[in-house]
């Protein structure tokens, strides 16, 4: 019973702190887990291996569905929610923010959904093919990233194109390699994606209008049943691979989708930040590999049998509905006052405190990389090329490793 008594104490905690790391930009899960390992030796005192586990994997789950709240309202990204940040603002900007949260959330309980009867599928595809598909990382990334900047509709853009990937990659490669900072992706992609989305915004004198809630978003249909597979297939294949992640996945499903299918992307990304949780952790159980930092902090406390799996995948389905509800409520919340507010002083005030942010998470250097960041995230929109070039910041260090 008191075991019981413990293990449910892990599970609100880790909701709870799921959604503190949701909801405030620049706090990471992982950050958390580093906590929890530095705090070992008292945790373990009062609490389990099992229940800081349970803690771990619901922190990990709740927080990839509220994680989208500051994304779409507050143009204020993660890693895993970069690229949903641009249709998710496209909508806000139409009245419908609350329909783009409700996107990404109706993507994670349907490819979590799918993702669990899969799991079989997936077992088997860890055991047998992941060696072989190591080697072919480089050459899929780069024809992405490739196809990407070819699709443009003029040789202009595509010069442009070129020369957004390459400054972003270059810096991307030098942040993420060479500069001794913490959270490097923090200021480089609020550069890149949250602060020039503002920035470009206010230079519309673009206004937030009354915001339309409770809008009927399907979920059981086919055409966001392939959503989910495209999610399942992206987070899947990146979630066995070294140094690859939700961020990755994004840009594989973004090959996928169509560019003016900005609700099928939604619903794409809010399934592969949900997914990769399951997948990752099934991972660590197949192989032994820990392909994310809660994941390798959770490796070092909790020997991994089949009882302990179990319970963690029962624990991130319940985790994975309570998120649901909440980011859904929260969401419902702040698209009821977000009309009210001033957009350009709103879009300042968030500037300055991703700027604050980052001087706090990363120092003088990591504002210098925001400064950087956000002058090249602003070229895209400026001379009319899509942004998804900008990913090479993460794309092009991803290649180097596995060349």
């Amino acid at each position: 019973m008191a075991e019981l008594i413990s293990l449910t104490i892990a599970l609100v905690f880790g909701i709870f702190a799921g959604i503190i790391t949701g909801l405030i930009p620049g706090i990471h899960t992982n950050t958390v887990a580093a906590l929890v390992l530095a705090s070992l030796a008292l945790l373990t005192k009062y609490f389990s291996p099992l229940a800081l586990g349970i803690f771990l994997i619901s922190m990990v789950v709740v927080h990839s569905f509220v994680d989208f709240i500051p994304s779409i309202f507050l143009g204020a990204p993660e890693a895993e929610t970069a690229l949903g940040v641009l249709p998710g603002h496209k909508l806000l900007l139409e009245g419908h923010g609350y329909r783009a949260l409700k996107l990404t959330v109706i993507g994670g309980l349907g490819s979590f959904t799918i993702g669990l009867l899969l799991l079989p599928l997936f077992s088997f595809f860890v055991e047998h093919g992941y060696i072989f598909l190591e080697k072919l990382i480089a050459p899929i990334v780069i024809s992405i990233s490739a196809y990407f900047i070819f699709m443009e509709n003029s040789k202009s853009k595509i010069i442009w194109s070129f020369l957004v990937a390459i400054l972003a990659g270059v810096l991307g490669i030098i942040t993420l390699n060479d500069l001794s900072i913490k959270e490097p992706l923090f200021p480089l992609l609020s550069g890149l994606f949250g602060v020039s989305t503002l920035i470009i915004s206010m230079k519309d004198n673009a206004k937030i209008p009354l915001q339309i809630i409770d809008e009927n978003v399907p979920f059981l249909n086919l055409r966001n049943f392939k959503n989910y597979i495209k999610s399942i297939l992206s987070s899947s294949i990146m979630s066995v691979l070294p140094a690859l992640g939700a961020a990755q996945a994004t840009i594989l499903a973004q090959s996928l989708t169509k560019e003016k299918h900005h609700e099928d992307f939604l619903v794409i990304v809010g399934g592969i930040n949900t997914a990769s949780a399951l997948f990752v952790l099934s991972t660590l159980w197949l192989i032994g590999r820990a392909r994310t930092g809660v994941i390798a902090a959770l490796d070092q406390f909790l020997i991994l049998d089949l009882g302990s799996y179990m319970l963690l995948i029962v624990v991130s389905i319940a985790a994975a509905v309570i998120g649901a509800y909440l980011t859904l409520t929260l969401g419902k919340f702040l698209a009821n006052k977000i009309a009210k507010i001033n957009y350009n002083k709103f879009s300042i005030i968030i500037i300055l405190f991703l700027i604050a942010l980052t001087a706090i998470i990363s120092g003088a250097i990591g504002l210098l990389v925001l400064s950087i960041a956000t002058s090249i995230g602003l070229i895209a929109p400026l001379v009319g090329i899509k942004r998804v070039h900008a990913m090479s910041v993460i794309a092009f260090p991803v290649v180097l490793y596995f060349i």
